[in-house]
This record gives C-alpha cells, sequence and structure tokens, in this order.
C-alpha cells in the first residue's frame, strides 16, 4: 500500500523494508489523488512511488539511495522553485528515468512489459525534473562558494592587517631591548673596510685554525697528545730543570737592559730561547696537564698579531692597530664556535659521550686510577679490561663490570680535546673585549666591569658543562689556568705593542682612576695580598739583593739598569743591598697603613680557615656524628630537633639561611628514605625548610624587631640610619607585594630585614607570602645536601650507587650560589635605584636621633684608633705582637693549602667516628694539623692582644677630649 507524506515533513518516508531474494515480488497499488499527473505503476519491492498533485505537489521518489524532489506548481511565485536531494551515484537512473531495476527477476521484467509507454513519459518528466534541479543546485552551490570565498578573503585580509600591526609593535619593543642586550654582550668594534676586515679576520683564525688541526679532535689532537705522552713527556722534567735555571740567569744578568745593538739582538734570541723552552715544557706535560696547549695558543696569537702590526701596518699607531681587531676577532670567534657546533653533530663519534671518553684516555696519555678497582685491570700493565667496539662504543666482557669506567675519571685530557675549538672561541672572545678597552675607543672601566661579567658567565657555563660531562674537579684548576694564561697574552699584547713610556703612562693612569674610585677598599685588598703572597714578596727581595750584588761587579757593559740604581741623589738604608725595583717595592710596603693592613689580612685568614677547615673538615664531623645519631630516631623527632637547632640559628644576626637548608637536605634524607622513600623525603625536607624560614622570619620580625624596637643597640645593629637600610624601609611601607619588595625580602639579610620589618610595624602576613620564593633558593640548597648525602652511599664492593650525585651536588650549590647572588643583586639594584631617583623620600624619613648620637660617639672612638695605631706611633713591642700575628696566620694558611693530606684525615659524610676515627673524633686532626691549628690560635691570641691595647690607648684619647662614653666594643675595622 503506498505511503503518503506530509508536505511539512522535513524527513522523506521509510522506505519499506526488501523482501528476501528468494521471494516472489509483490505488486502495490499507487493511490492518486489527482488527474494532472499520468498513473504511474509501482514497483513490488525497490521503489515506492507517491504523487500528489495539489496548488504545490510534492514528488516522493524513494528507492536504496533517495531522491526527493519538491517542485512548485505556482508559475506567478517568484520564489525558488525547486528544492533537491540528490545522490551523485544515482544521477545516471535518474537521467534514464530511474525504471530498472537490476535486481529484478525474468518475472518481474515480464511483468512490467504491458505499461511500457506509460513508464516512458514518467521518465521523461523526471529526467526534467533531475536536470533543472541539478542545475539549480549547481547554481545555488556556486553562489555559497563565491560567498565563502569572499568571506575568507575577507578574514585573511583583517587577519593579516591585524598580525601587520601586532608585528610592528612587537618589533618595536623587542629591537631597542635585543639592541641594549646585544650592547652588553657585543664588543665595541671599529668599522672596517671589507677587504681590511677581511684579512684581519683571517689572520686571526690562522693560529686557531693550526691549534684546532693539531691539539683537538676535529683535526689529529688524539694523535699528538699520544705522541707528546709516550716520547715527550718524560723528559719535560729536565726541560723545566734547565728553563728555570737559564730564565733565573738571565735575570741575574739584567738581560732586560741590553741596550746596545749586539745587546738587543742577543737579547731577541734569549727570549726566543724561552719562548720555545716553555713551549716545549708545557708540551711535554700536556699529557698530565692538558690545558697547556690552549695556554700556548693564548699567549701565541698575540705575538702573532703583534708581528701582523709590525709587518703589515707598520705606519699605523699602536691604539688604532689595536681597536681594529675587536671586530675580527670577535667574528672568528662566532665562526669557530658555529663550526665546532656543526661538526659536534655531525657524526656520532664527535658528540662527547662516555664510550667517546674511555676510548680516547688511553690514547691520549690519561693513566688509570685501579685504587678500589683492581678487577678492572686488563692482561696488559696499565691496561684496562673493556675494550672499544667500533668508533663510539665500548664493550666490558665478562668479569669486566660496568663501574670499571670510573678508572679514568678523573682524565681530563678527552674533553679539553673534544671542547678545544670551543675554548679558542672563548679565548678569542677575550682578546675581542680585551682590544676594545686598549684601544681606547670606550671607557675602560664600563668595558671592563661588562667583559668581567661576560667571563665569569662563560667559566660558570664550561665549569657546569664539564661537571656534567665528568670532568669537573680537574676542569676547576683548568678554567683558572686558562684565565691566567689569557691574562698572560694580554700582558704580553701590551708589552710587545706600546714602547715602555707608553705602557707606564697608560698603567698610571689606570692606577690612578682605581686609587681615586675605590681607594677605600685598597686596604682590603693589599690585605689579601699580605697573607697569599707574602712567601713570594720575600723570595723576591732575596733575588733582587743577589741580583744587586751581580750588578755591583760591572761584568757587563753592555747591561745599563736605571741610573738611580748605582748613582742615587739620596743615599738610603737600603742602597747597595736592593736594587731599584727592590727598594721601591720595599718603599710602596712602607707607606701603607700596616695595622689597618695586618687587620684586614688577619680577617682574611680567619675566613680561609673557617671555610676551608672549621666548616669543611669539622663540620663534615659534626653532621656524619648527627647522622649517625638520628638514624634509629623516628622522622618526627629528628624533624623536631632540625627545627629547633634552625630557629636557633636563624636568630642569629650573622647566620644565613642556605647552611641551615643544606644541613635540612643532609640530615633528613637518611631517616626520611626509610619512611617515605628517597623522593618525598627530598620534598618533605624542602617542605620543612621552607616552613622554618617562614617561622623564623615570624620570630626575627614579632619577637626582636617588635618588642625590642626600643632598644638602641637593636636599631643601631640593623643600621637605621644607613641610606641602603632607609630605601629598604620605603620599600618595604608600599602597599601591596611589588616586585621590589618581594626582592628586599628574599635577597635581603635575613636577620636585619626581617627586625627591620618588625620596628617599622608591618602587617606580618603579607610580608610572609612575600617571602615565599625563597622556595627558589630553599629547593637547589636542599638538593645539594641530598645529593652530597646520597654521593657517598656505596654497596658492599665499594662503589657509589648513586655515581651522578657528586655531580648532581655540584651542579646543585652552583644554581644555589646563583639563585642567591641573583636575590641579592636584584635587592640591592632596587635599592641604588631608590637612593638615587627617591633622595627627596628618603631625606623625609626622619633620622633616629638616639642612634645618631651613639654612632657619632663610636665614630670618635673610630678615628682615635686609627690614629693610635699608626705605625709609626705604635710602640716596638706592640707592631712585633702584631706581625707575629701575621707570621702565624700566614704559616697556618700555607700549611693547610699545600699539604692537606698531611694535616687531616679523609673523611666524608657517611663515614662513622667509630671506624674511620677508631672512636675518637680528635683523630681527625694529624700532627701537622695540629701544629697549623697551633699557629692560627696563637695569631688570633696575638691580635687580641694588640686589639686590647690598641682599643684601651683609643678610650684614653677620648676621655682626654672629654669623651666619656667608649663604644669600642663594636667597632669595625
Amino acid at each position: 500500500m503506498g505511503t503518503r507524506h506530509d508536505p511539512q515533513s522535513s524527513q522523506p518516508p521509510s522506505p519499506p523494508p526488501s523482501p528476501p531474494p528468494s521471494q516472489t515480488p509483490q505488486t502495490t497499488t499507487t493511490t492518486t489523488t489527482s488527474t494532472t499527473t499520468p498513473e504511474l505503476p509501482q514497483p513490488k519491492d525497490r521503489h515506492t512511488m507517491n504523487i500528489s498533485n495539489r496548488q504545490d505537489s510534492i514528488l516522493h521518489i524513494q528507492a536504496d539511495h533517495t531522491i526527493s524532489i519538491a517542485l512548485s506548481s505556482s508559475t506567478e511565485s517568484n520564489e525558488d522553485p525547486i528544492e533537491a536531494n540528490l545522490d551523485i551515484d544515482q544521477t545516471p537512473d535518474l537521467l534514464m528515468g530511474i525504471s530498472e531495476d537490476s535486481g529484478e527477476t525474468k518475472d518481474s521484467k515480464e511483468s512490467k512489459d504491458s505499461s511500457t509507454s506509460e513508464r516512458s513519459d514518467t521518465s521523461t518528466v523526471f529526467g526534467s525534473v533531475a536536470l533543472g534541479s541539478i542545475a539549480t543546485n549547481l547554481t545555488k552551490t556556486g553562489k555559497a562558494i563565491k560567498g565563502a570565498a569572499d568571506r575568507t578573503a575577507k578574514n585573511i585580509r583583517d587577519t593579516a592587517d591585524d598580525v601587520t600591526v601586532r608585528t610592528i609593535a612587537v618589533v618595536k619593543t623587542v629591537v631597542p631591548v635585543a639592541t641594549d642586550a646585544l650592547n652588553v654582550i657585543l664588543p665595541k668594534y671599529e668599522p672596517l673596510p671589507h677587504d681590511t676586515f677581511l684579512s684581519l679576520a683571517f689572520a686571526c683564525s690562522i693560529p686557531a685554525i693550526l691549534y684546532i688541526l693539531g691539539f683537538t679532535k676535529m683535526g689529529y689532537g688524539v694523535q699528538v697528545y699520544q705522541f707528546l705522552s709516550t716520547r715527550v713527556e718524560h723528559h719535560s722534567y729536565l726541560i723545566g730543570l734547565g728553563l728555570a735555571g737559564f730564565t733565573f740567569l738571565l735575570y741575574l744578568l739584567d738581560v732586560q737592559y741590553w741596550k746596545s745593538f749586539c745587546g738587543k739582538w742577543i737579547r731577541r734570541s734569549l727570549y726566543g730561547f724561552v719562548v720555545v723552552g716553555t713551549t716545549s715544557l708545557l708540551l711535554g706535560i700536556s699529557g698530565q696537564h692538558p690545558y697547556g696547549p690552549i695556554s700556548i695558543y693564548l699567549v701565541l696569537s698575540t705575538l702573532w698579531l703583534t708581528a701582523i702590526h709590525h709587518t703589515f701596518f707598520k705606519n699605523m699607531t699602536t691604539r688604532k692597530y689595536v681597536s681594529w681587531l675587536s671586530g675580527p676577532l670577535f667574528c672568528t670567534s662566532m665562526l669557530i664556535f658555529l663550526a665546532w657546533f656543526i661538526w659536534t653533530f655531525w657524526r656520532d663519534e664527535n658528540e662527547w659521550t662516555t664510550s667517546i671518553r674511555l676510548i680516547d684516555a688511553s690514547s691520549t696519555g690519561c693513566d688509570a686510577d685501579f685504587t678500589d678497582r683492581e678487577s678492572c685491570r686488563g692482561d696488559q700493565v696499565g691496561g684496562v679490561c673493556f675494550k672499544p667496539n667500533g668508533p663510539a662504543s665500548v664493550y666490558f666482557p665478562p668479569g669486566c663490570d660496568l663501574n670499571c669506567r670510573d678508572v679514568y675519571s678523573s682524565c681530563l685530557n678527552t674533553f679539553i680535546i673534544w671542547a678545544g675549538p670551543f675554548l679558542v672561541s672563548a679565548g678569542l672572545l677575550f682578546l675581542s673585549f680585551f682590544t676594545t678597552f686598549v684601544g681606547g675607543r670606550v671607557s675602560a672601566e664600563e668595558e671592563i666591569i661588562k667583559f668581567t661579567k661576560i667571563w665569569l658567565f662563560l667559566l660558570f657555563g664550561m665549569w657546569v658543562t664539564a661537571s656534567l660531562a665528568g670532568a669537573g674537579p680537574g676542569f676547576t684548576f683548568a678554567l683558572a689556568a686558562i684565565t691566567l694564561a689569557a691574562f698572560v697574552a694580554s700582558g704580553v699584547f701590551i708589552a710587545s705593542s706600546y714602547k715602555r713610556i707608553e705602557r707606564e703612562e697608560r698603567i698610571k693612569t689606570l692606577w690612578d682612576t682605581i686609587v681615586l674610585k675605590y681607594g677605600s677598599y685598597l686596604n682590603i685588598i693589599r690585605g689579601l695580598l699580605v697573607v697569599t703572597c707574602t712567601p713570594v714578596a720575600l723570595a723576591y727581595v732575596l733575588v733582587s739583593g743577589l741580583k744587586q750584588r751581580v750588578r755591583s761587579l760591572k761584568c757587563f757593559t753592555c747591561s745599563q739598569p736605571p741610573q738611580s740604581t748605582r748613582n742615587m741623589a739620596k743615599p738610603d738604608r737600603m742602597r747597595g743591598w736592593l736594587t731599584i725595583e727592590g727598594r721601591d717595592l720595599v718603599r710602596e710596603f712602607r707607606s701603607w697603613d700596616r695595622a689597618s693592613v695586618y687587620s684586614w689580612s688577619l680577617f682574611w685568614g680567619v675566613g680561609f680557615m673557617t671555610l676551608s677547615v672549621l666548616a669543611s673538615k669539622f663540620t663534615t664531623l659534626f653532621l656524619s656524628w648527627l647522622i649517625n645519631a638520628t638514624q634509629h630516631m623516628s622522622l618526627v623527632v629528628v624533624t623536631s630537633i632540625m627545627v629547633g637547632v634552625g630557629v636557633l640559628m636563624f636568630l642569629l644576626p650573622p647566620v644565613p639561611g642556605a647552611p641551615i637548608y643544606l644541613t635540612m637536605g643532609i640530615v633528613i634524607i637518611p631517616v626520611g628514605s626509610e619512611t617515605l622513600g628517597l623522593v618525598w623525603s627530598i620534598i618533605y625536607a624542602m617542605a620543612v625548610s621552607t616552613f622554618l624560614k617562614l617561622l623564623a622570619t615570624a620570630l626575627q620580625q614579632k619577637m626582636i624587631g617588635g618588642l625590642l624596637m626600643n632598644q638602641v643597640g637593636v636599631r643601631q645593629l640593623v643600621g637605621v640610619n644607613t641610606s641602603v637600610i632607609r630605601a629598604m624601609k620605603l620599600l618595604l611601607k608600599e602597599p601591596g607585594l611589588s616586585i621590589p619588595k618581594v626582592a628586599i625580602l628574599c635577597g635581603g639579610p635575613d636577620w636585619p630585614t626581617s627586625v627591620l620589618c618588625g620596628i617599622m610595624g608591618l602587617p606580618l602576613i603579607p610580608n610572609l607570602i612575600g617571602t615565599l620564593p625563597v622556595i627558589a633558593l630553599v629547593v637547589p640548597t636542599v638538593l645539594a645536601g641530598s645529593f652530597t648525602y646520597m654521593a657517598g652511599i656505596e654497596n658492599d664492593t665499594g662503589t657509589s650507587i648513586y655515581p651522578w650525585a657528586g655531580v648532581g651536588a655540584t651542579i646543585s650549590i652552583a644554581i644555589a650560589t646563583l639563585v642567591l647572588f641573583g636575590n641579592i643583586l636584584l635587592a640591592a639594584y632596587y635599592v641604588e635605584q631608590t637612593v638615587s631617583t627617591r633622595k627627596d623620600e628618603l631625606d623625609a624619613i626622619p633620622i633616629d636621633e638616639e642612634v645618631r648620637i651613639k654612632e657619632d660617639a663610636e665614630e670618635s672612638f673610630r678615628k682615635a684608633y686609627e690614629e693610635v695605631t699608626n705605625w709609626k706611633e705604635v710602640p716596638l713591642i706592640m707592631n712585633l705582637i702584631l706581625t707575629l700575628s701575621v707570621a702565624c696566620m700566614i704559616g697556618c694558611c700555607y700549611l693547610v693549602q699545600l699539604f692537606s693530606m698531611d694535616c687531616f684525615v679523609p673523611y666524608k659524610l657517611t663515614d662513622t667516628i667509630a671506624v674511620e676515627l677508631h672512636g675518637n673524633w680528635l683523630n681527625l686532626v694529624k700532627p701537622l694539623g695540629w701544629i697549623a691549628l697551633s699557629l692560627f690560635t696563637a695569631s688570633l691570641f696575638l691580635f687580641a692582644v694588640f686589639y686590647m691595647w690598641a682599643k684601651g690607648k683609643a678610650n684614653e684619647k677620648c676621655r682626654k677630649a672629654d669623651d666619656t662614653t667608649t663604644y669600642g666594643d663594636e667597632i669595625d675595622l
């Protein structure tokens, strides 16, 4: 039966289910409601037609693929007459009238032969309708596509315009910032003609290319180092001894003063022998000290550039030539770095891996360390058990443990050879900045400060890279040697480029500038020189006396030392005993304020002994005892103990927070790892450290600053009248949590900052929230402590369970140091900016009169102390006491530094007093160590005697000046 469809319906009727193929199709009667359309036969199974003729006729054709066509019969309407949904796959059937059914049987076809003519007419009608529908739909589709394309194009244009506007805005913002950044990083260079620039760049690259080919892995570095270690190294001691004797002889003979024509040629030849001998020595010991060749390269590069000047640019002034070199040196540096970077990733064997390090170690002169690793020995004498397996892999046979790769852990050769081009690039960068301020184009002070920052950053980056690569311990000394070589090369550049008068004038100008700006700090530097260089200075004075004896013989007529050495208008006590150079040095030393200089040298010595002995040896001993004492306690008890100790330490003004966080990472991890696991115990230590910092901040602010704000001594200890504290006060009073305020809370000194907040009556909660970024310091510091403990954990065979922990501790300490100093510098920046830009607001802050009165009294005491400690006014006995104190301090520092293994027993954090020290902690110190500690104690006692005498004399002087207040207890020397 036919199906009638509602014209308002949006969905065509569902076709009836098709009968199974085995059944005979049945005939279905078609019902019509209008005579205007010829009657159409109904297919029995697959086609159903329902034609309804009204004012608007709806024609539905349903098949396996449905076609619905709505034909409007109203000729007067302007509306779209046709709506069609067509399946393109069925279009051929429509064009043919959609009359055949390929699935019908022969009986079905015979039953439809009788209605062929009627179906032909119907097919014509439907074909016309279908063609019209297709044409109309194609037209509408084209219009829709065109409209969509227009809208898309408009959107693209709008987006492009918006992106252009935003890009221009970003460029206008970024370009100045990038330019300023480049000005900070890049050296100032002289614009040059292209041919001159390329010529100088080529000249700068020649020594670099020769070094890279001969001493790095980009060339034949492995083969060269192997040759030097096997053929030359055993002659190096003889070369060094001969070179030292020859150089000393030249110094005694005043070869630098040979002024005659023949003397000049002989002098230059002798200097050439010294250079050759020094080069041979450094190459000979390169197997044990692989930084020798790079040091030679830096020095010889400056001599090469000087030779280029005298050969090709001899008519040009030295200053102008030097200023020209900045750009070519920098360009060469960047090109070498780029070439090395590309080479590193070009092939697998060019990368730095453990396998590459082990393969090249024995070939480059490294000796395997079989201490506690006897099983790692190979069949050959000095050989190892593992073997190369291709260019970039190593084979460990059965019985050869993977830990055997640590036999070359101290080998620095392979890393220096691999990173050689980068070191060359860094050296050229050094010379590029050096030529900038030597050339005089910019302020020497400004350029030196800029370069110092960049060079320190490069050194830190190289050190971190070497630590990650497993070459950290030796590379630290290598960096110091390379830096020293760079400065020596700079000195050679000046000495060879400028005449003596020019050198003296330039050095004098630079020194006058330093004295003018930093004269108040010179005694601090002089104190450091006294405690570090006194033995060297004494040796120089002795050699100077011997040299004066040789001069008095007058055996070499070609030698012309300074006239003032032989004929002095004003004789002095040293005439005839020391050379003029030695006498100048002694006069300079005698002009110092020796009481102040000696005092600062003692302070330097105390700092060194504190860091190298008290903080290093005895702190390790105490922490190991604490770990063993608390390892059987619960985590809650250990945490309570550490929080209590930490609070007490935080309440002491000089104690910073970093050592406390470090201790947390060391002590809590052994206990917490048993219950929480290793990772969660580290996180727990970080949380406890952060809580401790916040608790200490609250106690310092409320208990000390809030309760003791009326105490003059507390306010003076904070320094409420200083410009720095006044600027901090101004910034801390600002509402909210600004960046300067947070920088001061996190980067300012712990005790003064928190106490100052209490004195000012600031709310506690905002300050605690502003202190939370201190987590950036807590995390790496706790990690450093945790990794330090983990590095000492070993299994039954003595192998470290966490071999990477040592490097991790080193990197964590470096990061913590950067964060700490970064916070300090950021706080100092905002404070300095406030002092310089908000002077009126600072002046409006009232002065604490009580503190000012006390400070004035102490200033009178300081002046009196300086007067009574004038070296010429100090009695001889006090001079001897202070001098002896300095001598004892120098002696103990040299003993601890040069003979550390003979002074103290090696002791690690995971060791125990019962095992390593046989139950007595005093066994940590060896006899020579007791001598060093005795000298240290004697030095402090003697200085205390001198200070008490000077303090009494200063108070007496103040009383004579009718100043009866004595505040010498808080003197700042």
